[in-house]
């Protein structure tokens, strides 16, 4: 069931009182930025497709052993690439956002191709311009973990490659906030939902706008 997060209002500067964001943006000369001396995130190829806001929840079930292992996450995904180059970019996982924001999509996991584990999505085809774009989600596969530079209450970074669809090559979880359980529970408890938000990089789309295909 997908939770009823939304974007509120708690933040006013004078950095935002532009009108609304736009559609679309040129974001070819955007660096995703990650730690410096870290090796276990590759650096992407290429300009980013997509920079996107997850706001949303990580699901967990109790263990026979008594810790929480991971089921998965729901979350709303909103368009940021139009604000990689203003000052509320670093900080925009951080808050609630005054700007009205351009929900893109949602994320979400399924059962994985091999019938085995759950896998995670990015799906557009229900919003926006890609409305009704048959091609515009990406199932991915994890190739690496970093845990998060800000600390062990945020889950990891990560970088994934696609399995199938046509939304993303490659994708990156940077900049987390919140999402860890707590370190044990009691075997049999209910599945829990921790709050996070995130930014997710996309690259390698080869997807258009419905109606320009």
């Amino acid at each position: 069931m997908s939770p009823s997060f939304f974007v509120t209002a708690m933040l006013a500067v004078a950095a935002l009182a532009a009108p609304l964001i736009p559609e679309s943006c040129d974001i070819s000369h955007a660096q995703m930025a990650l730690p410096a001396n870290q090796t276990a995130l590759a650096q992407p190829s290429g300009a980013p497709s997509f920079v996107l806001l997850g706001v949303g929840v990580q699901n967990y079930t109790c263990s026979a052993a008594g810790t929480y292992a991971s089921a998965g996450a729901v979350a709303q995904l909103f368009d940021i690439s139009c604000l990689v180059q203003s000052p509320a970019f670093d900080n925009v996982q951080d808050i609630a956002f005054l700007k009205p924001l351009t929900r893109m999509g949602d994320h979400y996991f399924v059962t994985s191709p091999s019938g085995t584990g759950i896998s995670p999505v990015w799906d557009f085809r229900a919003f926006g311009r890609f409305k009704g774009n048959a091609n515009a989600m990406v199932l991915a596969a994890k190739v690496a973990n970093l845990p998060s530079p800000a600390g062990p209450q945020n889950v990891d970074w990560l970088q994934l490659k696609s399995v199938s669809g046509e939304l993303a090559t490659q994708i990156y979880r940077t900049d987390t906030r919140s999402g860890q359980p707590p370190a044990s529970c009691t075997p049999g408890s209910a599945l829990i939902s921790v709050k996070y938000t995130s930014k997710y990089w996309l690259f390698g789309s080869t997807v258009v706008p419905a109606g320009n295909t």
